[in-house]
């Protein structure tokens, strides 16, 4: 009863931790480039660089790195750990109301707090 009464926040879970293993297998593989549409027409905008900066993470090289790309890359990557576990947490607890609400608050205040190093 517990996995239909959440499906769509375990829907959501799925798919958050589906984009970032795409994202994470987009930049270790490098088959298709995307580019800036910004950079493309000469303006820059608060997030260039983040792809050279995390596939610079991914490979190890932390030398010279912004501190909001690695706050931010951190929580990218702490999703695959979080998203599974925040739906093992629903599917057995009787307390899913307080599971959600502070899951979503910690999102926000984990993804506010690392854009806010970018600003």
């Amino acid at each position: 009863m517990t996995l239909y009464r959440n499906r769509e926040y375990h829907f959501f879970n799925f798919l958050i931790f589906t984009v970032v293993v795409i994202l994470i297998l987009y930049l270790k593989t490098e088959i298709i480039s995307i580019k800036c549409p910004y950079a493309e027409i000469g303006l820059k905008c608060k997030t260039c660089g983040l792809t050279t900066s995390f596939k610079r993470i991914l490979n190890g090289d932390l030398s010279n790195l912004n501190t909001g790309y690695l706050l931010l890359f951190i929580a990218f990557l702490s999703q695959l750990i979080i998203r599974p576990l925040i739906s093992f947490a629903l599917y057995f607890s009787n307390n899913w109301k307080l599971i959600r609400n502070i899951d979503i608050l910690f999102s926000v205040f984990l993804f506010g707090f690392a854009f806010t190093e970018l600003i």
